[in-house]
């Protein structure tokens, strides 16, 4: 049987990959300076609590759906500059579109509109699920990468390490959340991981991103070297 050549994951360009990379990576550190100014803000007393909130979910709705909408666009041209797995990964990529679109609107949408028990912790369910809605896609799309035999070396090992990075990025504040709530409230050392996973949280898009130009600059120096013999 025929071993199966390995390719560049993007067809004639891999400009569709490098922008979707780096408007992911834009969207996470956007997200990550407003935030830390408005609760700079905050904390210096020059707005109220409830200022801070109302303004963060106010820009939140806002980028969210232009990033939404950005974010679905590319990983179309992806899908469409792709082949094969490839093709279909970034298709599934696509549904993790959703997550900045609903990142304001979870709690609404879940408890208001479709009546589901808030537990007593509304916005923390609300900010897992729409963490899991980014993440699971995503997993998805990089164990399709990882696992594809056309694709080449380089590619398949970042892809790899990227489901770790995917997961870690996810699950580290929902379990610091569950600890927090449910298991161990008021410990300082759940205290002390709850500050780590602030600061996680703000990598959730920024590393997705950076592994996309990662994975078009391999892909793309691949393409112009050639496959090998």
């Amino acid at each position: 049987m025929a071993k199966k050549s390995v390719q560049a994951l993007m067809r004639p360009s891999h400009l569709p990959l490098i922008l979707l990379g780096a408007a992911m990576t834009v969207y996470g550190l956007t997200m990550a300076l407003v935030g830390s100014w408005f609760s700079n803000q905050a904390m210096r007393g020059l707005i109220t609590a409830g200022a801070y909130r109302a303004r963060m979910a106010a820009f939140d709705a806002a980028a969210g759906i232009v990033a939404g909408l950005l974010f679905c666009a590319l990983f179309i041209w992806c899908a469409v500059s792709a082949r094969g797995g490839v093709r279909v990964a970034f298709a599934i990529g696509a549904v993790a579109s959703l997550a900045p679109v609903l990142s304001a609107r979870a709690e609404e949408l879940l408890f208001s509109r479709l009546g589901l028990p808030t537990m007593n912790a509304g916005s923390v369910l609300a900010g897992a699920v729409t963490t899991l809605l980014f993440a699971l896609p995503m997993v998805i799309l990089f164990i399709l990468l990882a696992s594809g035999p056309g694709i080449p070396a380089g590619c398949r090992w970042l892809s790899l390490l990227s489901i770790f990075i995917v997961l870690a990025t996810a699950f580290f504040p929902i379990y610091v959340t569950v600890l927090a709530f449910l298991i161990k409230p008021g410990d300082p050392a759940v205290g002390r991981m709850i500050e780590v996973s602030s600061q996680v949280i703000k990598l959730r898009y920024i590393l997705p991103g950076l592994s996309f130009l990662l994975l078009a600059g391999i892909s793309a120096r691949f393409a112009r070297r050639g496959p090998a013999a």
